[in-house]
């Protein structure tokens, strides 16, 4: 089963569907569609828009995405058949789940004209479903790649706060709490707030200088003896930034003061990560063809993915660097996706 969130999920059915409907000229995730029964609008979780001749809609597509844990039963597909019913101005309708269909939801979808969409670990020769690729063997056999990611090693944390009026420490388990004294509404602890802060330092030291040129110097070894980790040679580095916009409160020999400048110090290490991408193909249910196919590397920052989408009907790759916002993590609405650009025509 797919580990990634449901909004990444529903994420990533969108980057399939931009893949595979080079026409489209609109896709939005969590759309707004009239429903005139209800007299009002109401959410989808994608729509695909295909515009025809004189700029008027050729077509458009609705998919419901589901992240369970279990088969959808009859009752979710009816209910979400029935949604999509009432929105006529959809002419294309669909469910896409992670965890299958029982076979009464297979009927059910069936008997509305409902498309059904499944989300499979991708194992299949590729010649079979991605013809164009010319490639006999596995997805997993022809595309593999490992990440290196900067590390912290043993930080210490020189903490300023403008508003102290004397020296103050503060303990991984300390709590910390908003401008009106309240537990804060993010970070729990201390040792919560380190966790945020040295994935903030590294995303910000890593494509500068000595951290780039130390891996290009350095080269990560693929490969290593068994129980081995895969590393650079460690430096010792000193990182000072600005952290009051996060509005982090400590207690300060019993004033809440906030703080705002930390400073890390330690040593900086690149190590290739041992973590394998997720392998998945999204196919029809009722034929098995396939919709399109995805490799997606999982992250450290909620939100975050990069996936390589695969078209069953091109040789082109989507690479794509996924990075929701914090108010698209719990429920993505009106979220439009880029749509490539047309190749500029030479001129004669």
């Amino acid at each position: 089963m797919i580990t990634l969130t449901p909004m990444l999920v529903q994420y990533l059915t969108g980057l399939c569907c931009l893949r595979t409907t080079p026409e489209a000229v609109d896709i939005i995730l969590g759309d707004m569609v009239l429903d005139p029964a209800a007299e009002k609008k109401r959410d989808v979780d994608i729509t695909v828009t295909i515009a025809g001749s004189e700029g008027l809609t050729h077509a458009f597509k609705a998919y419901e995405v589901k992240r369970e844990r279990t088969p959808l039963d009859v009752s979710t597909v009816e209910k979400l058949c029935i949604k999509l019913a009432d929105m006529p101005s959809v002419t294309h309708r669909a469910i896409v789940s992670i965890s299958g269909f029982s076979e009464g939801a297979k009927k059910k979808a069936a008997h509305h004209g409902v498309e059904l969409y499944e989300f499979k670990p991708w194992t299949r020769p590729l010649q079979e479903q991605f013809p164009e690729l010319t490639m006999q063997e596995s997805i997993e056999e022809h595309f593999q790649f490992k990440k290196a990611l900067l590390c912290w090693i043993e930080p210490s944390y020189a903490l300023v706060s403008h508003s102290a009026k004397n020296g103050f420490l503060v303990q991984s388990s300390d709590r910390l709490f908003d401008s009106e004294g309240k537990q804060h509404g993010k970070f729990q602890t201390f040792g919560e707030y380190q966790h945020e802060l040295l994935l903030r330092s590294t995303e910000i030291l890593f494509p500068l200088e000595p951290a780039a040129t130390v891996l290009k110097t350095f080269p990560i070894p693929f490969s290593v003896a068994e129980g081995a980790r895969s590393m650079s040679p460690a430096w010792p580095h000193t990182h000072t930034f600005d952290v009051a916009g996060d509005a982090v409160y400590i207690d300060a020999g019993g004033d809440i003061c906030r703080l705002d400048i930390v400073t890390i110090n330690g040593h900086l290490q690149w190590q290739r990560s041992n973590d394998k991408p997720l392998y998945y193909i999204l196919e029809n249910v009722k034929n098995g063809e396939a919709f399109a196919g995805a490799i997606i590397s999982e992250e450290i920052r909620d939100g975050h993915m990069t996936a390589l989408v695969f078209s069953p009907h091109t040789r082109e790759i989507g690479v794509h660097f996924v990075r929701l916002a914090e108010k698209h993590l719990n429920c993505i609405r009106n979220l439009k996706l880029k749509l490539p650009e047309e190749p500029s025509e030479r001129e004669a």
